[in-house]
């Protein structure tokens, strides 16, 4: 790992939070999420957004690179999901399922006004879940969706999948060192991915990730990836990624109209300023 490396991963130091306006904004059913957005240097706009859902659990450092090439020429709008420590709930129940999320990020869009032909969203693991939905619902219909390593269904622990609608908050946080021994077992590609897992886990707020997993653990969105026909998708696969498979992202690539594949090779690429590179190829 550089040094640049771990100053992005290990430590509390974002160039992008410098740089972004911080705002949060109040949902149909009282909650606050966090949304940071940037605008290019003067006489450098593209003219496109790009809308950045991270997965989940992620901390702003881990999509540094891609936020610090991006903010060079694109609008950019980072959204903070409803298992994030930033979440803020509504006073009245809530139902924080794939639907809810979806609709916050509709909310968003279309509170910032901004322009769906030139939008580009950008969706990684977890939270191609809600784009799924955002898309084969027709909420939104963004002039390009790239999407990272998809899944059909949140991707956790089989153990944890069943113990987030039994056992208290605190006997949650007990399940730590199951989550840190299947991450760095069986879902790292190298010490660079480990790191920013474990640092992810290291800040989880456990009663958060439970409010949303127990409504999302189970959800499967495999339909809505069907019904994804008038808008432009190109999945993106990372052939030595342990935590997203090339197989399953081709699959689903295949039930999408029209998709198209590329392959980044490995999670550190897909991470890096070079997704912005093949966003901006994609673009012209």
């Amino acid at each position: 790992m550089t040094n640049q490396e771990e100053t992005y991963v290990q430590k509390l130091v974002s160039e992008f939070e410098r740089r972004a306006k911080e705002q949060y904004f109040k949902t149909s059913d009282g909650a606050e999420i966090k949304v940071l957005t940037t605008k290019p240097p003067k006489g450098k706009a593209k003219g496109y957004t790009l809308m950045l859902l991270p997965g989940w659990g992620t901390v702003i450092p881990g999509w540094e690179q891609v936020l610090m090439e991006a903010v060079k020429d694109f609008d950019v709008l980072y959204i903070e999901s409803r298992e994030k420590g930033s979440f803020r709930p509504s006073e009245t129940k809530t139902i924080n399922d794939i639907p809810r999320l979806a609709l916050d990020v509709k909310e968003v869009v279309e509170h910032l006004k901004i322009d769906q032909d030139k939008l580009v969203t950008l969706t990684s693991s977890f939270s191609t879940l809600t784009i799924a939905v955002l898309l084969g619902t027709k909420m939104i219909k963004p002039a390009l969706n790239v999407i990272i390593g998809p899944v059909y269904q949140l991707n956790m622990p089989p153990t944890t999948r069943y113990l987030m609608h039994i056992v208290p908050n605190f006997v949650i946080n007990w399940t730590k060192p199951i989550w840190r021994w299947w991450l760095l077992k069986f879902k790292s590609e190298d010490p660079v991915q480990a790191a920013k897992y474990m640092r992810v886990l290291e800040e989880a707020d456990f009663k958060k990730w439970r409010a949303v997993a127990k409504r999302v653990c189970f959800t499967k969105v495999w339909d809505m990836y069907k019904l994804i026909d008038d808008t432009r998708v190109v999945i993106t696969g990372m052939e030595k990624d342990k935590m997203h498979t090339v197989e399953l992202a081709k699959s689903i690539q295949a039930v999408i109209h029209n998709a198209e594949y590329i392959d980044m090779k490995t999670n550190r690429a897909a991470h890096s300023g070079e997704l912005i590179e093949v966003i901006r190829k994609l673009l012209t």
